[in-house]
């Protein structure tokens, strides 16, 4: 878009800066860098070959900022940088995708302890029903693969439920309505 250098231009920007900007000395500039880094990453094309790397240079990037900000000092960065981690996760084509899904699900609840129903209700549908999303791909027991995952999909269709009827409650209908129908699949 006019003004906005091109993403590779703006990932070479955020790694120089990330020269100056250290943890030790800039953690909140450090933290926002490393932020902007992954979603600069996550919105990168790449060769279908890279597509891998250029994912876990994401997830990479959303640690190093969560290395320093911390639930007690800022909980609201803490759960949007969680819950963006989870994401990054679940989007990440490797063969580790089953660990990574359950990493995803602890980034999820990690989130959850300052995104509620009650303080932030958007906010809490969103990562419950991108917890939601990695239940449903996640086995029960994955030292058993064939016992499937009935249990996770019944949360997942629990949680589906409630992130509709929060976002239907707050005004964001289309939402409501994709979570609404895949809740009801599930239960289906």
């Amino acid at each position: 878009s006019i003004g906005q250098a091109p993403l590779p231009l703006a990932i070479q920007a955020y790694h120089r800066a990330l020269r100056t900007f250290t943890a030790q000395r800039y953690p909140r500039e450090y933290a926002i860098l490393h932020n902007n880094l992954a979603t600069a990453y996550l919105s990168t094309s790449m060769a279908e070959a890279r597509e891998g790397v250029r994912e876990a240079l994401a997830v990479q990037s959303f640690k190093e900022a969560l290395a320093v900000v911390t639930f007690e000092e800022d909980p609201v960065e803490f759960a949007m940088l969680q819950n963006n981690l989870g994401n990054a996760l679940q989007a990440t084509r490797t063969n580790r995708q089953l660990a990574n899904l359950a990493e995803a699900v602890v980034a999820y609840d990690q989130a959850l302890r300052v995104r509620t129903p009650h303080d932030t209700p958007i906010e809490y549908a969103n990562t419950i029903a991108n917890k939601a999303n990695a239940l449903m791909n996640l086995p029960d027991d994955p030292s058993d693969l064939d016992k499937g995952n009935p249990e996770n999909l019944r949360a997942a269709a629990d949680l589906l439920e409630e992130a509709a009827e929060l976002f239907g409650r707050h005004g964001v209908g289309d939402r409501a309505a994709v979570v609404g129908e895949l809740a009801a699949e599930l239960r289906a």
